[in-house]
Formats: C-alpha cells, structure tokens, sequence
C-alpha cells in the first residue's frame, strides 16, 4: 500500500519554492472567515470512558476515541457546514461539544474519495481547524494514504474542521458558453510554522509551467485555446461548437522545487470546464413524510433533491450534467425517541442514466420545439435509521428500525422516470404533485442556463 507522510520539512520546501515564486502585486491576507452555515444531517453518539467512534452522515469524516480520552459518558456530535477555509475541498464539520479537552488525542479521518484525484495533486491536501475568532490552522502532522483515499490527523479538543489544499486550482470546475472566454488561476495557501498547528496566512498566486486543454498545449479550435495571461494566470477561449469531449479539461504544471518533483514526479492541476450553447437545467424535489417509519417515532420527513442539465444542438438533446443528492442529507426528526442513521440511502430522486432523447419539432411555424427523455431506472433507497424509544409502560427503552419499511420503499423506482418540457427562455414548472409541506410533494422546474 503506497502511503504519503506529509513530512514537516517538504512541507516547507514546497511553502519556500512557492513563496520564491508568488506574483509580486499579490498581497496574502490572514486566514481569517465567517463561520459556515449548517449543510447536511447532524449526528449523534455517546461515548463514555471504553472510547468508541462516530462518522459523519455523509461517511466523509470519522472520529475515533482512544480508551479514556473522555473522563465520562459524553455525546459527541458531528454537524456539516458550509465549507469558508481558503482552498477548502468539500463540507466542513462542527464537533460538539465545544469547550472540552481529551485526555488523550482522537484519530480524526478524512475520506477525500468524492474529491477529484484522478492527478497526484492530492498529495497537497490536508486538514485544517477553525477557532473561535474564525482564524483558520493547518494540523501540521498528517498522513496521506493515496490507496484507501484518507487523510489522518489527531485532535485535542473539538472544532470546525475541514479537508484544504495548499495549492488549488480555481476555479476548479465551471460552465461557459460557446464562444465565451474565462481567467484561471492556481492559488497557493501560506502558513507560519508551529508545533503542533500552523497559522494559514492567506492566498496567493504561485506561477506556473505550462497551460493545456484535454492534453493539448495551448489547445486548439476544436476544444478551445488557453494563452498565460499576466500574474501567472491564464485566459481560456471557448470553441464555437460544443465539444465532443465535455466538459474539457484545463491543466495546469505548477512550478515545485526539484526536492518535491523527485518525491512526487510532475503533476498537473486539472478545472474541468462544461462547454454549452443551447442548454436548461432541471432541478428536482421530492420530500414525504414517515413513509413506514410509524407515528410512534415522531415526525420523520425524508427530502432528496437533484438535477441534470441537457444540451439541444438541432435534432439532438444530450443529458451533460447531473447531480444527486442522498436523502440522508435531509432528514428530520421530531419526536421522543433518539434516532441514529446506520446506512445512507441514494434516495427517491436519483439520475442512473438516460435509456433514450428526442427532439420533437414546433406543431406550428411559430411555435418551439419540445424535448423528452427517459430514464435509466433507479430504486428508492431511503436511509436505514435506528430508534431508541421509551416503552409505552414507562420502564426502560427498546430498539428498532427501519429495515423493513427501507426494503419495501426500495421496490418502488425512483424519480425522475421521464421528463418532456418545451424549449422556452423562460422558467417554468414541468411537474408538480401536491404542495410544499403535504405528505407528498413533487416538483420540477426548468431553466435555460447561462453562464455561473
């Protein structure tokens, strides 16, 4: 298994070489933010002396507990946040309760699979903490295991923490339409040396090597041209026609001193950018309430959302984007019982695959043509949750789940089966069952896109 220990002196280096290198207007700004708002499921455990462990609902960070790091039974929990960190990849995650120190160091895990890794970029990410004035800190001794996707850390006390990269490339992914231009840059994150944490001083530019698009330097008609631009940055030039290869891909070779290029090899900064021209989005809500969970355990409310974007050239319609979202990300609960989440589900909104497109011609002269498209078909999967709930007679607790009620919901296909919507400029509603707050609710809307 290859593993990559971030070791404090080529840490340095790489700071120093990027230091040497930084655009003379650019000015680093102490790493100081806002604090992120709530983004995701919060969950809960109690931990007592034996230790124990506790992820959070998206898998994305673990916390494990050595025996007596806590003097006494505590819960722990794990809230996602908006991500405010310069470079920041991902979430951000609040671990409560604030203001307690461990006795003895917990292991703290990022799980960096869903980040893009295709490149050995990922050998400059690491973990950073927020205090509570909002300044952020580099945890400065991790390990980055590049087989199993993680990044380790040990922790003494609880915080926001977050997945960053010292060196980004922005943006990282973007759409454009045909014909459009876009400036890129690769920004570096500075830090102060410390002990255990080092202070993150801000973001610069660092310069860079060389500009390609899809593995063509300088790129060409077809995919598009990049041409250096001043400040190390660079200008992308969009094809008049959409690409067969979409989105395309914009890398970048950062400049490293020879020390970290004999270590690592040369690597490539890659944005992936979505070239468009006549396209729409279609954003999607499902939300029901306790859906086999039973009154018993409160008020439970699942809601998923996704989207996909489409792209009409003439006759042809081509699904180019699409996002789903797991329910998990979406619960709610009300009730007296306690409630933990054992596996997530891929929820009643799920884009598989497109089986089929069609573009219908306008019925009149004046008129707008029509879109369809069928769906690969999905099976709703809603989270499997566990309840801890008082007995009806008052004496003690009992434990159940929605197993049962996860299987039966599963046989159900989830949506979106088939779309059909008219080519308009303007918004509009596609779809809709019930009304937001009902026991069921649905609803598509689609918007012509234009550029982020």
């Amino acid at each position: 298994m290859k593993k990559i220990i971030l070791f404090l002196f080529l840490l340095i280096a790489v700071k120093a070489t990027a230091q040497n290198n930084i655009a003379a207007d650019t000015i680093a700004k102490p790493a100081i933010t806002g604090f992120g708002k709530d983004d995701g499921a919060k969950t809960e455990v109690k931990i007592g002396t034996a230790g124990g462990s506790i992820s959070s609902a998206d898998g994305v960070v673990t916390l494990i507990f050595p025996e007596d790091a806590l003097s006494k039974k505590t819960t722990i929990s794990i809230q996602p946040v908006e991500n405010m960190a310069p470079n920041g990849n991902g979430k951000g995650y609040k671990m409560e309760p604030s203001g307690i120190l461990f006795n003895k160091p917990a292991t703290i895990i990022f799980n960096y699979a869903n980040e893009d890794t295709t490149n050995n970029a990922q050998v400059l990410m690491g973990i950073a903490m927020q205090d509570e004035n909002g300044k952020w800190y580099k945890l400065n001794k991790t390990v980055t295991d590049t087989v199993k996707k993680t990044i380790t850390g040990s922790i003494n006390h609880f915080s926001v923490y977050i997945n960053f990269s010292t060196d980004k490339i922005v943006p990282k992914y973007t759409r454009l339409k045909v014909g459009g231009s876009i400036r890129l840059k690769v920004v570096h994150v500075d830090y102060k040396n410390s002990d255990e944490i080092v202070s993150l001083i801000g973001v610069e530019i660092i310069q860079v090597k060389m500009w390609s698009v899809n593995g063509i330097e300088k790129g060409n008609s077809t995919v598009g041209f990049i041409s250096a631009s001043t400040n190390n940055t660079a200008i992308f030039q969009a094809p008049e026609k959409v690409p067969a290869q979409n989105p395309v891909a914009i890398s970048v070779q950062p400049i490293f001193n020879s020390a970290f290029v004999k270590r690592y090899g040369n690597f490539f900064m890659v944005s992936n950018i979505l070239i468009y021209d006549n396209a729409y989005k279609v954003t999607m809500v499902h939300s029901s309430k306790d859906p086999g969970g039973g009154g018993y355990y409160g008020d439970i409310t699942y809601k998923d959302t996704g989207s996909f974007i489409v792209s009409v050239t003439g006759t042809e319609a081509r699904v180019i984007e699409k996002e789903n979202k797991n329910t998990h990300s979406f619960i709610t609960y009300k009730g007296q019982c306690k409630v933990v989440e054992l596996q997530p589900g891929t929820g009643s909104i799920h884009v598989l695959g497109v089986s089929g497109t069609r573009v219908i011609p306008p019925a009149t002269t004046d008129g707008n043509a029509w879109v369809e498209i069928f769906f690969k078909r999905a099976p709703t999967i809603y989270p499997l949750l566990q309840f801890t709930c008082p007995h009806l007679n008052g004496k003690g607790t009992f434990t159940d789940n929605t197993a049962q009620a996860r299987a039966l919901v599963a046989m159900v296909p989830a949506l979106p089966i088939s779309v059909k919507f008219e080519l308009k400029d303007e918004e509009q509603t596609i779809l809709q069952v019930g009304n937001e707050g009902d026991e069921s609710f649905i609803k598509f809307t689609l918007k012509k896109l234009k550029d982020d």
